[in-house]
Order: C-alpha cells, then sequence, then structure tokens
C-alpha cells in the first residue's frame, strides 16, 4: 500500500503566545530545523513506498528550501499566503494546525495523487525503533486515545484511509469557529472520532519527540 506521510512543521516560530502558554516553543529555528530532519529521516527509514508531504509556514533560507525538496516528494510551504499568518500563528494551536491541514487535504483532493491512505505526523517528532509498520498497512483509520480518554485524540500522529480524508477535510471545515474559540484540536479529534465505529485504537504506536513548550519534556507513546 501506498501512503502519503503528511508533515506539519513550522520551524521558525513566531514569538507570540498561545492560549494556554505564553512561550510558542523553547527551541530555536535551528533546533527545530534538525528535529524536522529527523522526522523525515525516520520517515524514509521506516515506511516503505511512502509520498513524503511537507506543508510549512516559515521564510525558509537557502539550505532550509534545498534539503526539503530534496528530501520531500511536496513542499507546500504557506509562507507567502499573509492572509493565513494570523490563523496560524494565532493564539488557538487547534487553528494554526487546522488550517494547515486543510490546506494540505485541498491540494491532495485536487490533484491527481495516487495513494491508499494518509499517515500524519507531527514535524520535530520522530518513529522510533518500535513503530511497526505491518500495524498501518491496511484501510483501517488508527488512531491513540490519551490518558484512554475516547474524547481526547492524540494529534501528533494518526493514519486516515483515502475514502475518508474529504470526510476530515469538511469536518475541519465545519469546525472553523470551534478551532477559533481556541477548543483543544485533541478534543476535537475526539469529536471527529465519534463518527465511526470501526477505529482501531493502539495503545502505543512507536512515535517519540521533544514537547515544544517545555524545555527538555519528552514524548514517547
Amino acid at each position: 500500500m501506498k501512503s502519503i506521510i503528511l508533515i506539519t512543521s513550522v520551524i521558525n516560530t513566531p514569538h507570540t503566545p498561545l492560549s494556554y502558554c505564553n512561550n510558542r516553543s523553547v527551541y530555536s529555528r535551528e533546533e527545530r530545523f534538525e528535529q524536522t530532519k529527523k522526522t523525515i529521516s525516520s520517515v524514509k527509514n521506516m515506511i516503505p513506498d511512502c509520498i513524503i508531504y511537507l506543508v510549512e509556514c516559515s521564510d525558509f533560507t537557502e539550505i532550509e528550501r534545498d534539503y526539503f525538496q530534496n528530501n520531500c516528494d511536496y513542499v507546500m510551504n504557506l509562507w507567502n499566503q499573509r492572509e493565513l499568518h494570523k490563523d496560524i500563528f494565532g493564539i488557538s494551536k487547534a487553528l494554526g494546525e487546522g488550517t494547515m491541514t486543510i490546506k494540505a487535504l485541498e491540494y491532495i483532493i485536487n490533484n491527481d495523487i495516487s495513494y491508499d491512505s494518509l499517515i500524519k505526523i507531527s514535524g520535530r517528532y520522530w518513529l522510533n525503533d518500535k513503530f511497526i509498520y505491518e500495524k498501518f498497512n491496511n484501510n483501517d483509520m488508527i488512531f491513540k486515545k490519551i490518558n484512554n480518554d475516547p474524547n481526547n485524540i492524540l494529534t501528533l500522529f494518526y493514519k486516515i484511509p483515502k475514502q475518508n480524508i474529504n470526510i476530515l477535510y469538511n469536518f475541519l471545515l465545519n469546525n472553523n469557529d470551534n478551532m477559533r474559540n481556541c477548543i483543544g484540536f485533541e478534543i476535537l479529534f475526539g469529536l471527529f472520532t465519534k463518527q465511526f465505529n470501526n477505529i482501531i485504537y493502539y495503545d502505543y504506536i512507536g512515535v517519540s519527540g521533544m514537547v515544544a513548550v517545555c524545555a527538555n519534556e519528552y514524548y514517547e507513546g
């Protein structure tokens, strides 16, 4: 099966607060670039026959642009769409992530890209050595609950088959107000997954990374 690996990323974060935290990222541009390179490298090593699709919103340096163009199949940089900055860089993390996801899905839907499923991973996180690709090489919807709560869904990694992509796209469009009101993106996905009764939830998916808003806070799950 062929998967699109959607990587949402902002390597050059502005010094503006989120609704729940004054510091958007404790990591520098250079650190975030290196972490995102690790994301891409892990995907290449762990997922065969995949399409790597990076969605960014940063004013790339020449080094950054060259790396991404040489290591990704598709690069969508929303930086020049200045009308989106207020949403991507605003106080609502859900609106930022949601806006980038909507734009990515629009391109996937509107262009003749051949694929079977979409796997989303947030930039700076990586697939660790416990990641088992065979668990995701199927037509299932796969998510991870946070603290085993079906109303709180991990959004840094999930998998959706092609036939459900339009459903996710329309769901995000229809929840624009919720995102503007700073709903947690994880809570929003709890609402999304309630539409289905055929979802697989894994307790451990094999993803690691450094939490952006907290120095030295490591995530693995």
